[in-house]
């Protein structure tokens, strides 16, 4: 019963980091023409430049004009040769408001989008934009996202499982194969998808030549070029067509395999690509190795060399999965982590079952509990699916009153009062008053505030806000243009020193 308590609590902490990682997407520092600004000429060009790389296509820039017409040339691109920087040239005419919305692909492959607008002139009502996105591409992607990982579980846990635990036996082709085959797939349909879902246009350009071209540029292409190579290099071994060596050409391989999922998204670095690596290979043991005992039916003293394999797993997973922890969840109360509680919830009975499944290992209710044990091994790589596009740093939301924060630090506890007028689509006002616990209004070492609009796919853009010189405590962003009505999400940062801060938001309802 100890060592069953102690793999409950293993686990529990490996699952806060899931087999994959999540990343924050691309943050836009900076446009210009800057967001709200007025201009006394029209400009020839719009740039927006990011923290990281990104990849736009031709038609990822658009510019409407104060009649709503197209004033940009559709040729959107890299600027001054720079990765992070992206710009559209346009033909400006007339005075009024103009609006810029935008969708680029981040270098961990997720599409991010904004809109913001400027004005020649005088500001009028800005021109409403199209909003961009397929929900059929997007439940596509997810589904071969799944598919990627199960498949991969297959190969590699029914192979780890022939060679580790039963050396002799015989498992079925069809279940090696058809691994292999299903993540073939699973390769070419990412490959694919990726171009619609960076671009947020719909399936009919799912062989769009240049979306493809795209998509090759990013990390993700490149690891799954990678992934359908070593695919490739891996049908021998299946086939059992080497004379020698065969165990350690397939653990080459497989961890080739692994490797593609951590350099498709952001930059993994020397400590954390083993640690990815290391991660998905003892998901593929343990899921893997549940497929084969479920359908080819091995000897009893063959679950039991898994079932000591699988504690040995549970140590992997317990220290990558810290790790990633520590790496990724920035916060509690997020969507990230009530996320990884649903996931953590499943990974509860799943160890209930494989603690039957234990007790049970000589007799054929095993395989009735392995079952369990597998359908909810399916439901953690869904979930882990789903964490890989959620941002893990994405702050929780309150509606009314004052905002509490608390950055960590010495008094670093008050309260945010934020008010927005006229709360209406053009030009508003933001302000904010900052108390501590007491009440009293203070000056804090920085505020910055960030405005975005999730229903219609608009990523965070920054709000100039500025201490309104007017006693302690006061803080406005004027001239703020929103150009469409919804629920939009101000998230304000507090810092209090040089190392403690926090963020919190609040939603607006903007007709």
């Amino acid at each position: 019963m100890r060592s069953v308590l102690l793999v409950l609590a293993g686990v529990l902490a490996a699952l806060l980091a899931g087999a994959g990682q999540a990343a924050a997407h691309a943050s836009l520092l900076g446009t210009q023409p800057a967001p709200s600004s007025t201009l006394a000429t029209p400009p020839t060009s719009v740039t927006l430049n990011f923290g990281e790389p990104v990849q736009v296509t031709p038609q990822g820039i658009h510019v409407l004009g104060p009649d709503g017409s197209t004033v940009d040339d559709q040729k959107a691109g890299q600027v001054g040769g720079r990765s992070d920087t992206v710009g559209v040239a346009i033909k400006a005419q007339g005075q009024g408001t103009y609006t810029v919305s935008w969708h680029v692909v981040s270098a961990d492959s997720h599409p991010v989008s904004g809109a913001f607008t400027f004005s020649v002139g005088h500001a009028t009502v800005a021109a409403a934009t199209a909003t961009v996105g397929s929900p059929a591409v997007a439940v596509l992607y997810w589904i071969f996202r799944v598919l990627g990982y199960v498949a991969f579980a297959g190969l590699a846990g029914s192979l780890g499982f022939l060679f580790l635990c039963w050396p002799n036996g015989s498992i079925r082709k069809r279940l090696i194969w058809g691994s292999w085959a299903t993540l073939a797939v699973a390769t070419a349909a990412d490959a694919v998808l990726q171009g619609p879902y960076g671009a947020g246009v719909g399936l009919d350009h799912a062989f769009d030549g240049g979306l493809l071209a795209v998509t090759m540029g990013i990390p993700i292409g490149t690891g799954l070029a990678v992934r359908m190579s070593l695919l490739a290099l891996t049908a021998p071994v299946i086939a059992d067509a080497y004379p020698f060596g065969r165990r350690t050409i397939a653990a080459v391989l497989l961890n080739g395999l692994a490797a593609t999922w951590s350099i498709s998204g952001h930059d993994a670095g020397a400590a954390r690509l083993p640690a990815d690596i290391l991660h998905l290979d003892a998901m593929a043991l343990w899921v893997g190795g549940l497929a084969v005992i479920l359908l080819a039916k091995p000897p009893a003293e063959a679950i039991a060399r898994f079932s000591r394999l699988a504690l040995a797993t549970v140590g992997v997973l317990i220290a990558t999965g810290i790790y990633q922890s520590w790496q990724q969840l920035g916060a509690l109360d997020t969507d990230y982590a009530r996320l990884l509680a649903v996931k953590v919830g499943v990974v509860l009975a799943i160890l209930g079952a494989a603690w039957f499944s234990r007790r049970w290992l000589k007799t054929e209710r095993v395989r009735r509990s392995v079952l369990v044990e597998s359908l909810g091994a399916l439901t953690v790589l869904a979930l882990t699916a789903a964490l890989v596009t959620t941002n893990p740093t994405a702050p929780s939301t309150t509606d009314q009153g004052p905002l509490a924060f608390d950055t960590g630090g010495p008094g670093g506890k008050g309260k945010l009062q934020i008010g927005v007028l006229p709360s209406t689509v053009g030009p508003n006002i933001i302000s904010v008053t900052v108390t501590n616990g007491a009440g009293t209004r203070i000056d804090v070492a920085e505020l910055n505030a960030q405005l975005s609009l999730p229903d219609k796919g608009i990523a965070p853009m920054t709000v100039p806000i500025r201490h309104t010189g007017m006693g302690m405590g006061g803080y406005r962003a004027g001239s703020t243009e929103l150009p469409f009505a919804g629920r939009w999400r101000l998230a304000i940062t507090v810092r209090t020193s040089d190392f403690d801060e926090t963020t919190v938001v609040r939603q607006i309802e903007v007709t």
